[in-house]
């Protein structure tokens, strides 16, 4: 876990980046983004709502989700990377809140979370081959079951 050498302490820097990447992608709906997050034939666990395999299901299941939503807001932090050469494994608290939209709109859904992720290295970077979303609390309603 000890980031003792250059290419360890960029390796650690630039897994952060893609997994903030991710946060800032959903709450600006910049979905062509995740293509920088995923790799193509990633699986996405979010324990409670379902498995996504694939980084197009991913991104449809989250933009079916956000965009029922006014506004988002994901924070991440408690950062724990550990690098391997070419695979790593990451995990990360979530803090998010949904604003709701029409009937909802004075409604908020908060969500707590823990975030682990399989990385691997590609051409193009790291990527997030495996993620799994663990909700420790929600609460609130902003319309999205029904």
């Amino acid at each position: 876990m000890a980031t003792t050498t250059a290419q360890n302490f960029a390796d650690h820097l630039e897994i952060q980046q893609v997994l903030n990447l991710y946060a800032s992608a959903l709450d600006k709906h910049q979905w062509s983004d995740l293509e920088q997050v995923f790799t193509e034939d990633a699986v996405a666990d979010f324990i409670g709502i379902g498995v996504c395999e694939g980084r197009q299901a991913i991104t449809e299941l989250v933009t079916g989700v956000l965009t029922q939503c006014a506004v988002t807001q994901h924070l991440l932090g408690n950062y724990m990377i550990d690098v391997d050469g070419d695979k790593a494994t990451a995990s990360c608290y979530l803090s998010a809140m949904h604003a709701g939209l029409g009937d909802y709109a004075a409604e908020i859904f908060t969500v707590w979370g823990e975030y682990n992720d399989q990385l691997v290295r590609t051409a193009d970077g790291w990527r997030i081959a495996h993620r799994s979303l663990t909700t420790m609390h929600a609460s609130g309603d902003i319309g999205l079951n029904g």
